[in-house]
């Protein structure tokens, strides 16, 4: 008996040793197996004590382990799950970044438009109490036609500025001309204002101006569209096999020893995370030239970029177009009369009756502080860029910003460096992660960072095509000592506004709207 309680000793001790982990303590894989139930409820495949874990790929160790082969393939799915999840977590700031200012300046816009349809229509019945009944419609059809455009839609800013002054023109030529009559074509009339001049150079300098502030709103509107689609996409990014076997070992390998959630060395978290998202890199150029453009855009929306600008000062230019055509009554009676074949009219001096009362003048918009708050147009787009800016850098930092939300060693203590706990990184034993650069040598970019990067190219070409065309216009402009757009002064115009064409000279009156003129966006 003494022999076989010996031998029994010796198993015994073996038996012990073999399932030491480093740390001299055996694994115990009970809060193994309530984690893992709590991941899958009911599987039966964690094992009541250590085993070999002959059978893995991924979480082999030289000491006992908590884990089998199928436990490690649901390991591997939730990792995939995770690094999703970690994505959605880390870009959350900049997406709703975007999408709450999309929506912001989608509303502001709206606001503009609204109060430029308001003002137009109230302009009218003060000055031209004949044609509002008529002219409501062609008011709202183009302020609707503005919205659509910046929308993205595929009409044509000169368009839709000669199909209003077609519509306009019969009304203005039968109640402020005086001429023309019941037989008169109103499809000849709709197109004899072009050629008869009757609105002078005002529909060409409306066109003018807003061609280049609506196109700037509706680029600026795109870019934030598609910045949004961008941080989407990047939530995407699906784990390759490399990467799901890395992030494995990364965050579930440690609960196969019986360690749950042990801090992981830094430097293993930034070759795991380098490993996953080296395309990431790739995208940064793209990324911050697209921050930088849309920078540039938004700090040239001023002047004949401005939006706020220009559509404030449409009532007053509709109102000189108007004007114009009842200073030419004569001329204008003429000539369409000799277009539209009907024998001319003699026109009268009191077409255009006298209102019998003065009725009410448009509420005036708030006053607004004399330089840019946050409450005007720019000073929301100044404020948004500022915080975008912050984001310059997101692609080159996606993976330290990962590994930032792992939780840190204390001070002289041990971390998890793929293998064991220890107080260095690499391990012995650890392959070297490629870099970035070999590993963009070495294969191609992933499809979804492909596509991130198609996106940002499209956007930074056009964000490009805008601003250079500006730039030559300003250039253009100041070669002809014009500016129409001096800040200081509220009028002031010559002929660099309608594309140094000589039909626009002599106007005055139309410059910037003054400040106190502009709108503060939500008040009240």
């Amino acid at each position: 008996m003494p022999g076989v309680s010996a031998h029994g000793a010796l198993l015994l001790c073996s038996l012990l040793q073999m399932f030491l982990l480093p740390g001299g303590q055996v694994p115990s894989c009970q809060e193994v197996r309530a984690v893992f139930h709590s991941l899958h409820p009911g599987s039966k495949w964690v094992p009541e004590a250590p085993v070999s874990g002959a059978d893995l790929q991924v979480c082999q160790t030289k000491g006992p382990t908590c884990c089998s082969k199928k436990m490690e393939e649901r390991y591997q799915v939730a990792a995939r799950s995770n690094m999703e999840s970690e994505l959605q977590v880390v870009s959350a700031q900049l997406k709703r970044l975007i999408i709450q200012n999309a929506a912001i300046f989608q509303e502001a816009f709206d606001l503009v438009l609204r109060h430029g349809r308001n003002s137009t229509l109230a302009v009218l019945k003060l000055e031209f109490p004949g044609l509002l009944a008529g002219a409501q419609s062609s008011v709202g059809q183009i302020f609707l036609d503005m919205s659509l455009y910046i929308l993205g839609s595929d009409s044509s800013v000169d368009h839709m500025v000669a199909a209003f002054f077609g519509k306009l023109f019969p009304l203005a030529y039968r109640r402020l001309v005086g001429g023309g009559g019941s037989s008169t074509s109103e499809e000849c009339l709709r197109g004899a204002w072009k050629d008869s001049g009757a609105f002078g150079p005002y529909p060409k300098l409306i066109m003018t101006r807003l061609s280049r502030s609506l196109l700037a709103t509706r680029v600026f509107l795109q870019a934030l569209n598609l910045g949004i689609e961008v941080v989407n996409t990047t939530n995407h990014l699906r784990p390759g096999r490399d990467c799901s076997r890395a992030l494995l070992r990364l965050w579930y390998c440690p609960h196969c020893q019986g360690l749950l959630g042990p801090p992981a060395c830094r430097g293993f978290c930034q070759a795991v995370m380098q490993s996953c998202l080296g395309g990431a890199a790739e995208v940064q150029p793209h990324w911050r030239s697209y921050i930088d453009g849309l920078g540039k855009l938004a700090g040239g929306m001023r002047g004949e970029q401005d939006m706020e600008a220009v559509v404030l000062r449409l009532p007053s230019m509709i109102k000189l177009a108007l004007k114009h055509a009842a200073n030419a009554r004569s001329r204008l009676s003429t000539l369409v009369s000799g277009m539209c074949g009907h024998p001319p009219q003699r026109a009268s001096r009191s077409v255009e009756p006298p209102p019998l009362h003065q009725p009410p003048a448009a509420p005036a918009a708030r006053d607004a502080p004399p330089s840019d708050s946050d409450e005007t147009l720019a000073g929301l787009r100044r404020e948004f860029i500022t915080n975008l800016r912050g984001f310059s850098s997101f692609y080159s930092g996606l993976g330290e910003a990962l590994c930032s939300r792992e939780p840190a060693p204390a001070n002289h203590s041990l971390c998890w460096n793929g293998q064991e706990m220890t107080d260095r990184f690499p391990g012995p034993g650890l392959k070297r992660v490629p870099s970035a650069s070999e590993a963009k040598n070495n294969k191609p970019p992933e499809p979804v960072i492909s596509q991130i990067i198609d996106k940002l190219k499209h956007i930074n070409q056009l964000l490009n095509t805008v601003t250079v065309s500006e730039k030559r216009w300003r250039a253009r402009s100041r070669a002809g000592g014009a500016n129409g757009w001096n800040e200081e002064a509220e009028e002031g115009f010559t002929s660099g506004d309608c594309d140094d064409e000589d039909e626009c000279a002599g106007v005055s009156g139309l410059g910037p709207p003054p400040r106190r003129k502009r709108l503060r966006i939500f008040a009240g």
